[in-house]
């Protein structure tokens, strides 16, 4: 279903990430001295010469599950653009390395996830702007490791160390406070489920995380990585 959706009004969220152009890489001596962890997954999810997606996905869901729960998604971009996303995952990737083939773009530039992702939150996004006559305002979605080093630099109270954030797996965003807040919020809370979207407990007031309310994630996909031993 092709689905129009009008321009919003980019805000940058409390841990908002910028877009890579504008983000500065590790240095030298960061990346020497740095503790991030090994970015390699468990052996057992290694098909060279890549990682097996489904291998993964199969954690929490049959084959024909997976291929039901990844149709095709088809909608216009803020910048007038077409994007086809089929939902498929041929290669997870690690942590802030997720290949391009295995992303795609949002309704609102430049921010991408993951496409299994991508599929799941579109149909959450259409429900919003069929309700509301405008889309889910975005701040945040995939980062690379760098990326996520430097925002751990800007934030470092709020921003996940790098290679630690569901962000680099491609399977959270950020939200414009006009969408986590208000009539919107209410209606993201109530609704999000249903598209297997959440504000993880972590991230809720009184949770185990810093607070972040502009904060989700796309569950299945997070689930499967933690059957897998990736994610605690």
């Amino acid at each position: 279903m092709l689905v129009t959706l009008t321009a919003s009004t980019l805000s940058n969220g409390p841990a908002g990430a910028q877009s890579a152009a504008n983000v500065p890489t590790l240095s030298t001596v960061e990346a020497l001295t740095s503790s991030l962890p090994a970015p390699s997954p468990p052996a057992e999810l290694v098909s060279p010469p890549h990682h097996d997606a489904q291998d993964v996905l199969r954690a929490s869901a049959t084959s024909d599950e997976v291929s039901r729960s990844m149709p095709r998604a088809t909608f216009r971009t803020d910048t007038g653009g077409t994007v086809q996303c089929s939902g498929v995952v041929p290669d997870i990737g690690t942590n802030g390395h997720v290949p391009d083939e295995s992303l795609c773009d949002l309704w609102q530039k430049p921010y991408r996830d993951r496409a299994d992702a991508v599929v799941t939150l579109t149909k959450l996004n259409d429900a919003h702007t069929a309700k509301f006559g405008e889309p889910m305002c975005l701040t945040s979605g995939y980062r690379t490791l760098e990326e996520q080093a430097a925002l751990r630099r800007k934030e470092p109270g709020l921003a996940a160390p790098a290679g630690l954030s569901n962000h680099g797996w491609g399977l959270a965003v950020d939200f414009c406070k006009e969408t986590y807040t208000g009539i919107h919020g209410t209606w993201l809370r109530a609704n999000a489920a249903t598209y297997d979207w959440d504000n993880p407990a972590w991230a809720r007031r009184g949770g185990s995380g810093p607070y972040e309310p502009w904060h989700w994630e796309y569950e299945t996909g997070v689930n499967a990585l933690v059957a897998a031993g990736l994610e605690k």
